[in-house]
């Protein structure tokens, strides 16, 4: 390992976050959305991305870009942050999750816990299964 992860570096409502690649497919134009009734809150609704349909998440309040994720086997937007840069980043040694960009340490934008929201409409997920 070399102490570096590919990814992008986002700015959400003024604080900046690490998407690794490993999650990030694409960064996109925000698409339209069709909103799902009875979704939690932080589901905008779903969208068509290249013949798939996409739920869309919130992470913030931006609403130019959608960053396409795949988790557990399934595709995720993320609309609500500002892509600031893709690319290679240095970890720091004790902390693989997060980065270093510009001088700052960037923590990587919890995915997992935002699917797992969507997917329990908003309650926390129950320990144990």
């Amino acid at each position: 390992m070399d102490g570096r992860r590919g990814g992008v570096v986002v700015r959400v409502d003024g604080e900046l976050r690490f998407v690794p690649a490993s999650l990030a497919s694409r960064v996109a134009p925000a698409p339209r959305l069709t909103a799902v009734p009875g979704a939690p809150p932080d589901l905008l609704g779903i969208a068509l991305h290249e013949g798939a349909i996409v739920p869309v998440v919130a992470i913030g309040a931006a609403r130019a870009q959608m960053i396409v994720c795949q988790h557990a086997g399934e595709l995720l937007g993320l609309i609500g942050g500002e892509v600031v840069q893709t690319g290679r980043f240095d970890t720091l040694p004790d902390h693989a999750d997060v980065v270093q960009f510009q001088g700052q340490r960037v923590a990587q934008l919890d995915v997992a816990g935002l699917y797992a929201r969507v997917q329990t409409g908003g309650r926390p997920a129950r320990a144990g299964g």
